[in-house]
């Protein structure tokens, strides 16, 4: 392959903007497909995603590369990449020019055409849409990567052409070649003859490029083009042989929607399940599909685990909150805070300090003042619930709440955050709260995915030194997606502190036995401030103690509070 590339002129021109690369194989492979996409962005929308092979559960839609490619040499090879980047823009060029709705026009006209004779006009329009889509690419840079992958793939398709001189794949491996060269000639007086046939068309597709009316009115001229073009070389090529006799489209029965299938591009490496799984979740931490995250803590072949997705679905609301319950919270707060001894010098009375001795008969000032304050420096997540049991007057405690407990854990030197998680046609969705120092909402809807959004809220907290919470807000059992106690077993091993407050719940006993010891229920507001110091008394004494003991902190369980 690397032959192949430098034969084909490879420039290297993606080591002038992609700086995002690694010696690691799983980070690198990740880097790759996210550049790729970036490219593919710049063609279009709706263009499928991009994979590397082993890693879709479903080939609809998805652009696979080969990883056998590049695997084996980190960080990939600037010429190596841009051969990548022609393939995905060659494809991603397909999606958008339509190139399904130009089959399946062409079927519409051929239903009734003979086998051998309809394998010969799929040739035709399989290699007419690929000169249209990289004649198409030429409009700017991408066109140069593109040039470099065909040039690859028609020198791959070489040795399978043998040596027979006249033959209908000869034909269109000439066409699509000569479409972007000076020399039209294949050098068989009887292929060159239909070449001049072709190359009419090919100046047709370069001008459908530019033709008004819309991607709908390029495909309906595109299959009436090949359509013309067939009748006018069927003549000439009538008894040729052929020696790909495979179908290059079929429409797939046996479903309402009848889908075109366009012949695949060849792939001979699979990636590892394993390496896969790591490369799904690297790529999931700067996506909206967070499921591999999740995958990967509940395990790869939990039945139970649903589709994740982050969606910033909210509205700005303007909560009423009592100056004196933030008020009582922070001192909560400061209660159980750690302490960290500040001292104040140059004092006119307090402590003699020994090191200012000798400014007691300038100004007096040799004495100091040694205090213990409270050190609030922590990572702090409010959780909440927002499936449909949330609805009505619970929603309105429970966005009083989160108001509250913002304005309360606001300032000092904590890291917040507030993420709302519900359930829309299965998809567990899970949505921020804050936008800087506004409290959003949203819409309660669906079922409680607690465990699968407890998972997604321990990723997305801060890795660092200072003691991290969770402060989970519900009403009830999880009821959808992954076990919950999956998502608390994992804050545990994250060593996350999980707080939950328990909002009008129905089933006490039930949720004492989900969640153990931190719990703290609500029946109203005003039990709020006594929630808090309850559960921080319980989380961090208990530290302590463990800590003291010399072992990690252990869940148990717990009678009704």
């Amino acid at each position: 392959m690397d032959r192949l590339i430098d034969e084909a002129g490879a420039a290297g021109l993606s080591r002038y903007w992609r700086r995002n690369i690694s010696q690691l194989e799983s980070s690198e492979l990740a880097y790759a497909l996210r550049a790729l996409e970036k490219v593919a962005g710049h063609v279009g929308h709706n263009v499928g995603r991009i994979e590397w092979a082993g890693m879709s559960r479903d080939d609809t839609d998805v652009i696979v590369l080969d990883p056998g490619l590049i695997m084996g040499d980190y960080p990939i090879p600037a010429s190596m990449f841009d051969y990548l980047v022609g393939i995905v823009v060659h494809e991603a060029l397909h999606r958008k020019e339509w190139t399904e709705l130009v089959w399946k026009k062409s079927h519409e006209a051929t239903s009734d055409m003979p086998v051998r004779e309809k394998i010969a006009f799929h040739k035709i329009v399989y290699t007419g849409e690929d000169i249209y889509v990289d004649l198409f690419s030429q409009r700017n840079i991408l066109g140069e990567y593109v040039r470099l992958a065909r040039e690859v793939e028609l020198r791959q398709e070489e040795p399978f052409l043998g040596d027979i001189a006249v033959s209908l794949d000869r034909l269109v491996h000439h066409w699509r070649r000569s479409a972007f060269e000076q020399n039209k000639s294949a050098g068989v007086e009887q292929m060159d003859q239909v070449l001049r046939l072709l190359h009419e068309s090919t100046g047709e597709l370069r001008s459908i490029g530019f033709a008004s009316g819309g991607v709908v009115r390029r495909c309906e001229l595109r299959a009436r083009l090949y359509l013309e073009t067939w009748k006018k070389i069927a003549p000439h090529v009538e008894g040729w042989k052929i020696l790909d006799m495979s179908l290059l489209w079929y429409p797939r029965d046996g479903s309402e929607k009848v889908r075109p299938i366009r012949r695949k591009r060849k792939v001979q490496t699979r990636l590892s399940a394993n390496l896969a799984q790591d490369i799904e979740e690297k790529l999931a931490a700067h996506s909206a599909d967070i499921t591999p995250i999740i995958r990967k803590v509940a395990g790869a072949d939990n039945p139970d685990v649903v589709p994740t997705s982050r969606w910033d679905f909210n509205n700005p609301i303007s909560p009423v909150v009592d100056p004196r319950m933030i008020g009582r919270i922070q001192g909560v707060l400061q209660s159980y805070a750690e302490r960290v001894t500040v001292f104040n010098r140059g004092l006119t009375s307090g402590r003699v300090d020994r090191r200012r001795l000798h400014r007691a008969p300038v100004n007096g000032r040799c004495f100091f003042d040694r205090q213990a304050l409270p050190n609030l420096d922590w990572n702090i997540c409010l959780l909440v619930d927002a499936s449909g049991s949330m609805a009505g007057a619970r929603w309105r405690m429970v966005e009083s709440i989160l108001a509250t407990l913002h304005k309360a854990f606001h300032g000092f030197r904590n890291r917040l955050q507030a993420f709302g998680y519900f359930e829309v046609d299965g998809v567990c969705m899970l949505s921020s709260l804050l936008d800087g120092k506004r409290v959003l909402s949203i819409p309660p809807s669906g079922q409680t995915a607690s465990g699968q959004a407890l998972i997604a809220a321990a990723y997305f907290m801060p890795k660092d030194a200072r003691r991290r919470f969770i402060i989970h807000v519900t009403d009830g059992e999880s009821n959808f997606g992954c076990d919950v106690q999956i998502g608390i077993d994992h804050c545990l091993a994250e060593r996350i502190h999980l707080v939950t407050l328990g909002v009008a719940c129905k089933d006490r006993e039930a949720m004492v036995e989900q969640y153990g010891n931190g719990i703290q229920f609500l029946d109203h507001f005003g039990q709020l401030p006594g929630a808090i110091e309850h559960l921080l008394k319980w989380t961090l004494l208990g530290e302590a103690k463990a800590l003291m003991a010399g072992s990690r902190p252990v869940r148990q369980k717990a009678s009704v509070v």
